[in-house]
């Protein structure tokens, strides 16, 4: 058993996992974050930044940068919202959502590989154990 504390031994295995996942994702020039970031867009249908940076647990500035960028390589836009002009909402592109489209069918693929070696009823308890564990010390 590790030595280390649950806190550090979580952290830990998380980065690895998504260090996994983002390989897989980099191939196409694409990070973790505008995958997560386009895929919150694509289930939602557009998002105020405020919303946004909840669901992707990313600070203002991070956010801003990430989402300049898109915007600049057609992947994302913006329009003001028509209830509050000082909110922006985010929408997906259509180019977006041609690349969201390829990126999903290697994030799949790589979850098919995860399920095949941890088997489905595992990955879920483990799924769920995580969604326990944030809840209780949230």
């Amino acid at each position: 058993m590790s030595e280390r504390s649950l806190n550090d031994h979580l952290s830990h295995l998380l980065a690895q996992a998504n260090r996994h996942l983002s390989r897989q994702l980099t191939a196409e020039g694409v990070s973790l974050d505008q995958w997560r970031l386009m895929k919150a867009l694509s289930e939602a249908g557009g998002m105020t930044m405020g919303k946004l940076a909840e669901e992707l647990a990313l600070n203002h500035p991070t956010l801003t940068k990430l989402v300049d960028r898109m915007v600049q390589d057609a992947l994302v836009y913006r329009v003001p919202d028509p209830n509050d002009r000082r909110k922006v909402r985010m929408f997906l592109s259509d180019k977006g959502s041609a690349l969201l489209a390829s990126q999903n069918k290697r994030v799949q693929d790589h979850e098919m590989k995860v399920e095949d070696n941890y088997g489905n009823e595992d990955a879920q308890r483990l799924k769920d154990m995580l969604e326990v564990f944030i809840k209780q010390i949230s």
